[in-house]
């Protein structure tokens, strides 16, 4: 049958494979204007480098053998064309998934969002793809899943507050978030001076009387905030032990719930480990005819979106996710590879001042 045979057997308005009717522009399956696919020929071109530099620093093997100003050259090539490596042929060619799993204890929290896409970020450019996987606060079920990941699907971990299994092997390419262990490398925020900058706000605002919504979440960070907390009221002077404190799952209206006996005992100001935290102790406060800040001072934890919008806006300790997750990867990603690297990593963190917060009984101001 001839080409023009071939053309004129298919139905009305439909063109062979690859080719559209004139005057028509095919689109793919989401209705997006189709294009060529973007290949590491064209990034070569574009980086002025061979086509075999480009898949040493897609691979992960280009350190040693390429050098960095290279390496970020080739990268910025693949970001400004829009370059995607073909994932399951490096898999199929170099026998491993070009995957890592990020492990979180509660998909739910909106800060894991952060940490993925900053994970997310670093790891395209390394071409590795991150899957995400919840283990809904269960120790149980964390347990479960690391054990299934270890069957082949990925070839490292990001585990956020997730404990790495006992049994850990050698072979086996770990990164901690937000804890530390002595035989695994990790990263975590200094929540530590985080705290410490938040009570030293309220004390020099004149507050006597703090009291502490923690997360009931048996977590590293969330006890070096506590130790915190004690040991600043106790250098001011302040018996920790005195102050009222109350503990609640992380979320909106448990904190609500949780908040309404602890505002009974008539703090001053809340100090709360939690940005969800603190927007059920507005609440709380709100029903109980309390008004921010001229009765009732608060501070949070994160940095959340959410924190500007509250009324008045929350000052919190600002944590950066997405610092978080392209840290914690980076590490991963140059351990998997052989590369000497860092073994801790504490990122830094700021305490951003806004209108929930005010000398005791005054009236200030949001900003």
């Amino acid at each position: 049958m001839s080409a023009r045979e071939s053309r004129a057997s298919l139905p009305l308005g439909v063109a062979p494979l690859g080719e559209p009717p004139p005057g028509v522009v095919a689109f793919d399956l989401i209705g997006r204007p189709s294009r060529q696919r973007v290949t590491s020929v064209d990034v070569a071109r574009h980086a002025g480098v061979s086509q075999s530099t480009v898949s040493l620093v897609f691979s992960g093997k280009g350190p040693g053998r390429v050098s960095e100003a290279t390496q970020d050259r080739v990268r910025r090539a693949a970001r400004e064309l829009g370059y995607r490596p073909n994932v399951a042929a490096q898999a199929l060619r170099l026998g491993t998934s070009r995957a890592v799993a990020l492990v979180v204890p509660d998909i739910t929290n909106p800060f894991f969002t952060r940490v993925l896409r900053g994970a997310q970020r670093a790891a395209q450019e390394a071409g590795y793809t991150v899957v995400l996987v919840d283990t809904a606060n269960d120790r149980r079920w964390q347990e479960q899943s690391f054990q299934a990941l270890r069957a082949g699907p990925v070839d490292g971990y990001l585990l956020f507050e997730v404990s790495a299994p006992k049994d850990l092997g050698p072979d086996q390419h770990v990164v901690l978030m937000e804890t530390e262990a002595t035989r695994c490398p990790w990263v975590r925020f200094d929540g530590e001076a985080g705290a410490e900058a938040a009570f030293g706000h309220l004390l020099e605002l004149g507050h006597r009387h703090i009291a502490h919504l923690a997360a009931a979440f048996d977590a590293p960070a969330f006890h070096m905030r506590e130790a915190a907390r004690r040991r600043m009221l106790a250098e001011a002077g302040v018996d920790p032990d005195d102050q009222p404190r109350a503990t609640t799952p992380i979320g909106i209206e448990a904190a609500r719930e949780a908040a309404g006996p602890l505002l009974d005992q008539r703090p001053t100001a809340v100090f709360c480990d939690d940005d969800l935290i603190a927007a059920g102790l507005y609440m709380a406060a709100r029903e109980r005819g309390l008004r921010i800040p001229k009765d009732l001072s608060v501070v949070g934890f994160d940095d959340m979106d959410f924190a500007r919008a509250l009324e008045p806006p929350l000052t919190t300790v600002a944590l950066d996710g997405e610092l978080l997750g392209a840290t914690s990867f980076e590490l991963l990603e140059g351990r998997m590879a052989g590369r000497r690297t860092r073994r801790r990593v504490i990122l830094p963190v700021e305490l951003l001042v806004r209108g929930s917060t005010a000398a005791p009984g005054q009236r200030r101001r949001s900003r």
